[in-house]
């Protein structure tokens, strides 16, 4: 992996086993934007990164070194061997190979427990995309708001001391439905 900045973003080339895409829409994490292809909004370790692929390059907008070091870095996972993983499962049991090539670019989010254990709640009988909206809604009423990029609005998810403020009944105008209880019990 190749690394710089160039005015003012942080930019990795020739990352292995990266798809951004296959990493944000796999149902592993819920607090993104879609902008255009490969070019999403984040809001994950109480931040907002923007975010694209293009070609063999990941550019990590308004992000410098240090910040990429302590935070991205880990978040997308990106020192680890996932071509290394890949060839021992395949190895262990070829009827892998198949989702292996389907899915080559998965990487796994080093995600807050918090958020993902609230997301996994909503996500009972629930779609990708309500379970988005709920997340992004549970966001803006009680995370803080963060800025905005190319004019959409980014809230933080909300601690844990914040939803606690919830109510059984603010979490259910949220749509939540019979998960709202299960999210109040679990703050």
């Amino acid at each position: 992996m190749e690394r710089y900045t160039e005015d003012g973003n942080f930019i990795i080339e020739k990352q292995k086993d990266f798809i951004l895409s296959q990493t944000l829409e796999c149902g592993q994490c819920f607090h993104f934007v879609k902008l255009d292809e490969e070019d999403y909004l984040i809001s994950a370790k109480s931040r907002i990164l923007h975010i694209a692929q293009k070609e063999n390059r990941t550019i990590f907008y308004n992000t410098d070194e240090q910040t990429f070091d302590k935070v991205w870095k880990h978040y997308f996972d990106l020192e680890r061997d996932y071509g290394k993983i890949k060839s021992i499962l395949i190895e262990k049991d070829d009827r892998l190979t198949t989702a292996i090539e389907a899915m080559s670019g998965v990487r796994i989010l080093n995600q807050e427990f918090f958020e993902t254990l609230i997301s996994f709640i909503i996500s009972q009988n629930k779609q990708i995309p309500h379970i988005k909206k709920i997340v992004a809604d549970i966001s803006a009423k009680y995370g803080d708001y963060a800025g905005e990029v190319k004019g959409v609005p980014m809230y933080t998810f909300p601690d844990v001391r914040k939803l606690a403020k919830a109510e059984v009944e603010d979490l259910k105008e949220l749509k939540t439905g019979f998960r709202a209880p299960y999210i109040y019990d679990a703050v």
